[in-house]
């Protein structure tokens, strides 16, 4: 049970962490209208107190645990350990980004090194910790796309019932030209953080953590098919100034991200419930 609830509880802080950061990044690289910008302020701000909120709950969780006792050798083992260093980050970035939602150039320069902080949480986070410092640098590389990914379709979610035809068009456009690089980052990164993790802890093939890994890559699958659907047959009649290609990429956004929650929800049970190391390190 708490097993369950710790790995939930890793879920919602995925979900808060990549949302806020990727909102940063996106608005960065995308630009837009000014509803845009204010929305971006808004779901930097949910992220952010939902990665506080679950960061602190989850630590919470840890505590108990580990035997429930809130001694100094249990606090010591939670907060003076990866555990902790990632808390740490996850938690003041999270907190600069409550500082930092003004509009004005320098505040939007010192988002991203906000959202920088909280993004190297994750290299003190899950199984990449045990598999060395070349698998680290994927895991950061690989999160800071899917944030990204993320954050932009959350913007582009918006955008499809509140911007023109034309604006919309553009923000797409810039989607797109990003997008083909920062997905494919983002999967060979994974896939190359996979093997290392796998290889370095000689998983058996029938363990609980590969056959969770396998349902993840098909999550991930179904995502890219959606991502290609929207990309080669929605965006082109977009393009062409077809208003009911905004609604239906509007859906089709919002079915990418649905999956993309079920991925994350994934990757919190493998990081938490199952383990493809003999010793699981908090």
């Amino acid at each position: 049970m708490l097993d369950a609830l710790a790995a939930v509880l890793e879920a919602f802080l995925f979900a808060g962490l990549l949302s806020c950061t990727g909102a940063v990044f996106a608005e960065a690289t995308l630009g837009g209208s000014s509803d845009t910008a204010r929305f971006a302020a808004q779901v930097i701000r949910r992220g952010a107190l939902l990665t506080i909120v679950a960061g602190l709950a989850g630590s919470a969780v840890l505590v108990v645990r580990l035997g429930g006792r809130f001694d100094q050798i249990t606090l010591s083992a939670v907060f003076l350990s990866i555990h902790g260093a990632a808390f740490a980050l996850q938690t003041g970035g999270a907190l600069l980004l409550l500082a930092s939602v003004a509009a004005d150039r320098f505040t939007r320069s010192l988002r991203i090194a906000n959202a920088g902080i909280a993004i190297l949480s994750f290299a003190y986070h899950g199984h990449a910790w045990n598999a060395g410092t070349g698998a680290t640098i994927l895991a950061v590389g690989h999160i800071t796309a899917a944030a990204w990914w993320i954050g932009s379709l959350w913007l582009l979610e918006r955008a499809c019932s509140r911007e023109s035809p034309p604006e919309l068009a553009a923000l797409v456009r810039r989607f797109g030209a990003l997008a083909g690089r920062a997905v494919g980052g983002l999967l060979l990164a994974g896939l190359i953080l996979a093997m290392l993790i796998v290889s370095s802890a000689a998983t058996p093939l029938t363990s609980p953590y590969l056959r969770l890994l396998v349902l993840k890559i098909g999550l991930v699958a179904g995502t890219l098919g959606l991502a290609a659907y929207n990309k080669y047959r929605l965006t082109p009649r977009l393009m062409l100034d077809d208003i009911a290609a905004a609604a239906s990429l509007r859906s089709m956004i919002r079915g990418e991200l649905v999956l993309i929650g079920a991925v994350l929800a994934a990757t919190a049970f493998l990081t938490t419930v199952t383990s493809p190391f003999r010793e699981f390190d908090f």
